[in-house]
């Protein structure tokens, strides 16, 4: 071969190359998803379609301490901190006019945050505990099961409600150029030719529906789930009492000061808002918080109802078809469950 067919056949390669991993960017679209990511799934078969709601500005704050005052507190996993323009947090501040502030319970120090002068003088008056169902065994079934009375009766002033004006505004995926991942088509290509060849183990799995009804993707018959939740597989009856005391012991530290109430508002596992629905419901382990919460020593939104019921009627995208977290509807529901909780404990009005 002559150096200039030489030196045309490379360019022509080159070109080939890189026009070929650009289409397939393109086919993938832009990357959003946490379980698309970690399980090499393209966004175009399961990328949500309907907006989300945003709010820009957020209604509520987030950080890790408590150095202003607040009237609700919320403490969570993800599930309180993943997304904040679209958390629940903003929707309750929106309904209600609280100020509502939110710490990381993996990364705030909880002591520091009870003992700190700003919770003594500026307590918030209600405390909200928002974390997912596949932690709860690993996080609170190391108590022992000698625990605490669990939750206080004292009464409070009930928080007033004085709904504000703020409205979410409507947020499409983004699909446009400048959101194009190539590193992302290297890792999906690589994982799905080792998947196909029985040497990979993702921690994102995908099963199939009986409904297509439950989320705006195109796989919309598809369930993406996080391998994690299959934790509650070693859940025993013990780990129940054990969780419940661990529960029982964090109520105690933040209403000792007779001034703060602590409630509960436990995300269900994605696994086990949608097993009901699978084609083969065995494939994915049952959920155990009807046994857990029905001998709750604090009172819990009871999410996993709430949820339960609005994927029956066929609400979409409770959860992103995506992600292992909710979409605006799921925000949406908590948000009206714990606020019902509130108000039927005498908190709110």
């Amino acid at each position: 071969m002559s150096p200039k067919r030489y030196f045309l056949w490379v360019v022509a390669t080159s070109i080939a190359s890189i026009t070929s991993t650009w289409i397939l960017v393109w086919w993938l679209q832009p990357l959003y998803g946490e379980l698309t990511r970690i399980g090499g799934f393209s966004e175009r078969n399961y990328g949500w379609n309907t907006p989300i709601d945003e709010f820009h500005p957020l209604l509520a704050t987030w950080g890790n301490t408590y150095d202003h005052g607040a009237d609700v507190l919320v403490v969570g996993d993800s599930f309180a901190n993943g997304r904040p323009p679209m958390q629940w947090q903003n929707l309750l501040a929106a309904s209600t006019g609280w100020r509502i502030h939110t710490v990381d319970k993996n990364v705030a120090d909880l002591d520091g945050l009870i003992s700190s002068s700003t919770f003594r003088i500026s307590p918030p008056r209600i405390v909200v505990w928002n974390n997912v169902e596949r932690d709860l065994k690993d996080e609170y079934a190391a108590h022992d099961d000698r625990c605490t009375s669990g939750a206080s009766s004292f009464r409070l002033t009930p928080l007033k409600q004085i709904p504000t004006h703020a409205r979410p505004v409507s947020v499409s995926r983004a699909i446009g150029f400048a959101e194009l991942n190539p590193g992302f088509a290297r890792i999906w290509l690589w994982k799905n030719i080792l998947r196909e060849a029985g040497l990979y183990e993702s921690d994102a799995l995908s099963f199939q529906l009986r409904r297509s009804d439950l989320f705006s993707s195109r796989a919309s018959d598809r369930l993406l789930v996080y391998r994690r939740d299959f934790r509650k597989l070693t859940w025993k009856d013990a780990d129940l009492v054990r969780i419940r005391c661990g529960y029982a012991n964090l109520a105690s530290r933040f209403e000792a000061n007779g001034t703060t109430r602590f409630v509960t508002a436990i995300a269900p596992d994605k696994s086990s808002a949608y097993r009901p629905w699978l084609t083969y419901p065995g494939a994915l382990p049952a959920s155990r918080l009807a046994d857990l919460l029905g001998h709750f020593p604090v009172d819990d939104a009871r999410l996993d109802l709430v949820i339960a019921n609005a994927i029956a009627a066929g609400t979409r995208d409770v959860y992103l078809p995506d992600d292992t977290h909710w979409g605006s509807a799921g925000h949406k529901l908590a948000a009206e469950a714990i606020l019902r909780l509130l108000i039927k404990d005498g908190l709110a009005q």
